[in-house]
């Protein structure tokens, strides 16, 4: 009987905590799908050279803060796919419900959240994600939709649901080539 409850633990942690193994080819469309999230155009009035003194001017900041609050609405209703890292809103125990997903680890807690356009609320409340730490990456894929809630700790532009999480893992052959 209890090998018959270890095979089942077993078999039912395997499930619940998926690992996928990407690629370097894997990572590169990681980055032009959080690319895809700002319509096209936003950020071109950003020069090739930035400096300090750019960066330092208000005008200069509020057209970046601008920028991000632009949205992609040709995305409507695709399915996406996106390495991120997992904000916590809404959690009983390990399930987590709800969550933020930042393209960056530790946004929105310590560091300034990111803009609007790089921020996804996913919805995982009929099928709980596991909680992750917050320097943990994950692979999220969902139907997107688009359009901004505001939350406590940050605003998101785009919402997920169907969503599938995977816990991030380079493979072997990628860590030992680096």
């Amino acid at each position: 009987m209890l090998k018959k409850a270890l095979i089942v633990l077993f078999v039912v942690f395997n499930f619940s905590v998926q690992a996928e193994v990407v690629t370097e080819q894997q990572l590169d469309k990681y980055v032009n799908n959080w690319n895809t999230l700002m319509p096209d155009g936003a950020y071109d009035f950003i020069p090739e050279k930035v400096d300090y003194k750019l960066l330092s001017n208000p005008d200069f900041q509020n057209k970046i803060d601008e920028a991000g609050t632009k949205l992609n609405n040709k995305l409507e209703g695709k399915t996406i796919e996106l390495l991120g890292f997992m904000v916590p809103l809404d959690s009983k125990g390990s399930d987590i419900r709800k969550f933020l997903l930042v393209p960056e680890a530790g946004q929105c807690i310590h560091v300034p959240p990111p803009p609007l356009n790089q921020t996804l609320l996913v919805d995982t409340s009929e099928i709980p994600a596991e909680r992750r730490d917050l320097y943990e990456p994950i692979i999220v894929s969902g139907k997107i939709a688009v359009g901004s809630q505001s939350f406590d700790i940050a605003d998101s532009g785009y919402s997920l649901s169907n969503v599938t999480v995977k816990t991030f893992k380079f493979s072997d052959v990628e860590v030992a080539r680096d």
